[in-house]
């Protein structure tokens, strides 16, 4: 039941992680590629966008753009020689000269509803938003601009109790009623649970809450979390309630083997504090003033350390979470690997502590974090049952010599200036390149976008694998000097190879050795056999 349940909250926090996603890099008026593109169509034209922007509550801007700088302004951020800037409007007292015409956009969902003399002349229902001109009167005039719901509050329920009720109920006709058994049946009323909330309540009920509750992180949560964690978890229930009242055929319990993933306790715990954190990362964008945001979408250096700061952050907490979930035992205080352990300290002249991974006996590999600065009380390295099941002492210590070859040349060091560089050079791209799609238009952006995938691929995939096979050589070169006998290391390299296809399976033939961290087997070997 735990295992279930923490998948429903999986599949729940990416549902409102794909809505905070588009929230920020679609809607926000900072970083909205479309408000900004279309404002340059007609620049004679006031614009007031309102309803759907990353800050708290209910407010609505004012956006101008010049071509040239007026000052310092808090909210407000150039693209080429012209300066968008955002001003906010009393709503109560909107001043409108005669002939002016006004573009007021809000998001789907939400109405803006105009007082006074004022009238909308024509409005545009878009996908996103909607797009209302108002025109002034003769004589100037000003009037009240408020927003409301743009569907019925009947609808509005309706749909929200049918994003999450409506795949139970067609999970309960396929399994009950129908009695059908296949792919089908089983998979498409969890496929329908994890996406109709998403989709139904994003456009019809994510209005209605945030002029509800002026705030978005509420609205996330109880329009897209909520719904999805339930929409989800009635599905289960019923396929467990109908699988069950047919008893233990054989059909049945090939069916319950094809039920949720089996996680440890520390696997549970871990994951269960990765959703919390990740969801409180997100929601935390949603707690800073707007011209936090302007300022970093602005200048090159703020986005660049923004972006460097959130590459840490998931460095951080995968190095975390992969050493909490491994739990390991110290088995570098018992024989036969306390022996084995004093072997290596002597020859490497480093303090070593070994670890085994718990209820790893599938798995067979051995590392070590080569985090930068490493204590210098010693190397810690770990291990799998699998490893020390299938590997004699002996092999296991030309295994381990490698992996203290990372230290030894100092490769994490090398590799953390590595990310942080892949990191700055890929915040670059996507500063300018956001830069370029605002100021040029869309067919500019067509155009370098198959360029920036490219060098994206080349600075994220090719170069730091390259440059990771190029380290395991060196750790293979160390590992070989240290233990002195080169047809052990070449016999050890010959049964991982050879345990790894079976461990892999059909996917071994599937590997692209580019998109790989560790050269083949077969060109380490060779790199060894041609060592001098």
């Amino acid at each position: 039941m735990k295992k279930s349940a923490l998948i429903i909250l999986l599949i729940a926090a990416f549902s409102s992680a794909v809505v905070v996603m588009v929230e920020l890099g679609i809607r926000s008026a900072v970083l909205s590629p479309f408000i900004l593109l279309d404002s340059k169509k007609e620049e004679g034209v006031q614009k007031v966008l309102t309803g759907y922007s990353i800050y708290q509550g209910d407010y609505l801007l004012d956006i101008q753009n010049n071509t040239t700088a007026t000052g310092e302004q808090p909210l407000a951020f150039h693209i080429g020689n012209t300066v968008y800037g955002f001003s906010e409007i009393h709503t109560e007292n909107v001043a409108l000269l005669a002939g002016d015409e006004w573009k007021v956009m809000t998001r789907r969902g939400i109405d803006a509803e105009i007082g006074h003399d004022a009238k909308i002349q024509s409005s545009d229902r878009k996908f996103f938003f909607n797009e209302y001109t108002i025109r002034a009167p003769e004589n100037n005039a000003s009037f009240s601009l408020h927003l409301k719901p743009e569907f019925s509050r009947p609808l509005i329920l309706f749909i929200y109790l049918g994003s999450f009720l409506l795949p139970c109920l067609l999970a309960l006709f396929f399994n009950q009623v129908l009695s059908m058994r296949n792919l089908f049946s089983l998979f498409f009323p969890f496929i329908l649970a994890g996406i109709l909330p998403l989709l139904l309540n994003y456009h019809f009920t994510m209005g209605y809450a945030l002029l509800l509750t002026d705030s978005y992180i509420w609205s996330i949560l109880l329009c897209i979390f909520v719904p999805s964690f339930l929409s989800v978890s009635f599905a289960t229930a019923v396929y467990q309630y109908t699988v069950k009242s047919d008893g233990d055929s054989d059909e049945n319990e090939e069916m319950k083997e094809t039920g949720f993933l089996a996680f440890t306790r520390r696997e549970t715990i871990g994951l269960s504090l990765l959703v919390a954190g990740g969801l409180a990362y997100f929601f935390s964008f949603f707690l800073l003033p707007l011209s936090v945001y302007v300022k970093i979408t602005d200048k090159w250096y703020l986005f660049i350390l923004w972006y460097l700061s959130l590459t840490l952050v998931i460095m951080a907490v995968y190095t975390v979470l992969h050493r909490f979930m491994g739990n390991y035992a110290n088995v570098g205080l018992t024989e036969p690997f306390a022996s084995l352990k004093n072997s290596i300290e002597d020859t490497c002249k480093t303090k070593v502590s070994l670890f085994m991974k718990q209820d790893s006996e599938h798995e067979t590999n051995a590392w070590v974090y080569s985090a930068p600065f490493t204590s210098r009380k010693g190397v810690r390295i770990y291990m799998t049952e699998g490893l020390m099941k299938n590997f004699t002492l002996d092999e296991i210590k030309a295994v381990l010599f490698h992996e203290i070859g990372h230290i030894k040349l100092k490769h994490g060091r090398w590799i953390l200036a590595i990310t942080f560089g892949v990191a700055i050079a890929v915040s670059l791209i996507m500063f300018f390149a956001r830069k370029i799609m605002l100021g040029f238009g869309w067919w500019h952006y067509i155009f370098i976008f198959p360029i920036g995938v490219i060098i994206l691929m080349l600075l994220t995939e090719w170069l730091p694998n390259k440059i990771s096979k190029m380290f395991e050589h060196q750790a293979d070169e160390y590992a070989v000097r240290q233990s002195g006998d080169k047809d052990l290391y070449i016999r050890t390299l010959v049964k991982l190879n050879r345990i790894s296809e079976k461990e892999d399976g059909e996917f071994a033939s599937r590997r692209k050795e580019w998109k790989e961290t560790h050269p083949s087997f077969q060109k380490r070997i060779n790199f060894i056999k041609d060592m001098t």
